[in-house]
């Protein structure tokens, strides 16, 4: 950034305007240019130093290269990364509901036991070896296939040796509570829940670090405005004392006015030493936010190089920027994902209020002989049929539980309701107040040029007194502090409004857009989101 002169008064006019020219609009991504930030899994942040244009002893910084280093390496973002890929793979686990289970059982035993009478058997023996595959269905049953099979030998002389086969299909439904997609998929739907908000969660880690670092870029740059305002106000003291020396000895002025100017520069060489350590301190602050690798590079200055642009102060229509908030605003969307999901279960939990009815079906062949295949072929040829029906039926008396969990449901939803309600009033009272302070730190600007320009005018007028013997040092000392004063101000109001307009696109949700940042995020799966709609009310205010 073009830095202003020490000395004239003139070449800082010259340097302010560029400075507000280059504060308005410095750091706007080129038409075009974007910046990727993705969700997936990726190495932590490399212990070597990003590609830094390093010249002159000193990193030269635009402020588009800051946000992109900062959303490549900012700790933050990486541990926001994990839980959102945690939470995407819980969907995955989630859908293991739908698992096709195999099932193997092996027995054996043997018997020894008094017979009774000749034809029961005292000594006997059995093997079985079953195996079958069962698929949960979205309705909530159980859909299961099952081959069994048995020996068995006993010490009756007839038929001592035995085989057994069987092939049973088998079907379990609930018919009342727990039946239908959403009771039996609820945990699918809660995963995706979960994954939604986790991906609101990282808009929002973005969009805040992404504001830290614009604020922190502009805090810099302030600070090291300010140093150059403070060495301008030095060099003015030590002017002054240049002059009154050779007046006192020349014998036109006296020797006490130099203990004036001595003062002055004092107090002001005072100013450069905190000025010098607010420098230190913004450029540690934009290290932290880049998460620089320790080193060299936490010694090196950062200097701002964002180019300066046309200056075009932003008209700001209220109305439509709510409109924009509570349509994009990450904060807005989490809520009304809760608020449904709230009402999902309400309907679940509704649900589990019914009487419990299941109905059970089987259906299978069986097959029995000395020979397993003779038992095997019984059960191919369709030999031997068997079928049962049975409905199990539970009516709970007091269903205290159920109840409870009905109504704590209901409940949930009117809360949720509420901190929907908050945090749209929340957004809306943030919006006007970003407006309202984007339009005052413009009006800021023009206030601060214009008392600057005063105070420079001021300051010439009193020299001329001063040389005219109408004015003495502590004047011109208390106008030249003024005159500082209205500097520094001119500085802070341009930064300001770099800062106000940063908060005014976060305020409407797009802080990320007017950036050029992109979140690469790709959804876990449209059918999953269409299989899992949920038909609901229009929220108040929501546009459908």
């Amino acid at each position: 950034m073009k830095r202003t002169s020490l000395r004239s008064i003139s070449l800082h006019q010259r340097g302010a305007a560029l400075l507000l020219a280059g504060l308005l609009l410095a750091g706007v991504p080129a038409q075009g240019a974007q910046i990727r930030v993705g969700t997936f899994l990726q190495p932590p942040p490399p212990a070597e130093a990003p590609a830094l244009d390093i010249r002159d002893n000193a990193i030269q910084l635009p402020i588009d290269r800051a946000i992109e280093i900062a959303l490549q390496r900012n700790l933050g973002i990486v541990i926001q990364r994990y839980t959102r890929v945690q939470q995407r793979l819980s969907i995955i686990q989630a859908l293991g509901l739908y698992d096709l289970n195999a099932t193997i059982d092996a027995m054996a035993n043997n018997t020894s036991s008094p017979a009774a009478t000749r034809f029961d058997a005292s000594q006997a023996q059995s093997q079985i070896l079953n195996f079958g595959v069962q698929q949960r269905t979205p309705q909530g049953g159980t859909v299961a296939v099952g081959w069994e099979n048995s020996r068995k030998k006993s010490d009756i002389a007839v038929n001592p040796v035995s085989y057994g086969s069987g092939l049973t299909f088998s079907f379990d439904q609930p018919l009342l509570r727990n039946y239908g997609r959403y009771a039996n998929e609820r945990s699918i739907i809660v995963a995706q829940i979960n994954s939604q908000l986790s991906r609101q969660d990282f808009a929002l880690q973005v969009t805040d670090v992404t504001q830290r670092v614009i604020n922190a870029y502009w805090a810099l740059v302030n600070a090291r405005e300010q140093l150059v305002v403070a060495q301008e106000s030095l060099q003015l003291a030590r002017d002054l004392h240049a002059r009154n020396q050779i007046q006192v000895q020349v014998g036109t002025l006296a020797p006490l006015e130099l203990t004036q100017s001595e003062a002055a520069i004092a107090t002001r060489e005072e100013g450069i030493i905190q000025a010098t350590s607010t420098v230190g301190d913004a450029e540690d602050a934009l290290r932290q936010l880049l998460n620089l690798p320790r080193g060299p590079l936490w010694q090196t200055a950062i200097v701002p190089t964002s180019d300066p642009k046309t200056a075009q102060k932003l008209t700001v229509n209220v109305d439509e920027a709510l409109r924009i908030a509570l349509a994009q605003r990450p904060e807005l969307t989490s809520q009304q994902l809760q608020l449904e999901q709230a009402r999902r279960d309400a309907e679940y939990f509704r649900g589990q209020l019914k009487p419990q009815l299941d109905l059970n079906v089987t259906y299978g062949y069986s097959g029995l002989d000395t020979a397993f295949g003779d038992a095997f072929n019984q059960i191919t040829g369709l030999n031997f049929r068997s079928w049962s029906a049975k409905l199990s039926f539970l009516y709970p008396i007091q269903n205290r539980t159920a109840r409870a969990q009905s109504a704590s449901a209901n409940v949930a939803v009117d809360r949720f309701q509420a901190l929907y309600d908050q945090e749209r009033l929340v957004i809306e009272t943030e919006v006007r107040r970003a407006s309202r302070a984007l339009d005052t730190a413009a009006k800021s600007i023009d206030a601060a040029v214009k008392a600057r320009e005063f105070q420079e005018k001021n300051l010439d007028a009193e020299k001329k007194r001063y040389e005219n013997g109408m004015s003495t040092s502590f004047q011109i000392t208390q106008i030249q502090d003024q005159l500082t004063q209205s500097r520094s101000s001119e500085v802070t109001a341009i930064v300001n409004y770099r800062t106000a307009l940063a908060e005014y696109y976060r305020a409407t949700g797009k802080l990320l857009d007017q950036q050029g940042v992109v979140i690469d995020d790709p959804a876990e799966g449209d059918a999953i989101s269409k299989r899992f709609s949920f038909n609901r009310a229009p929220l108040p205010g929501e546009v459908r």
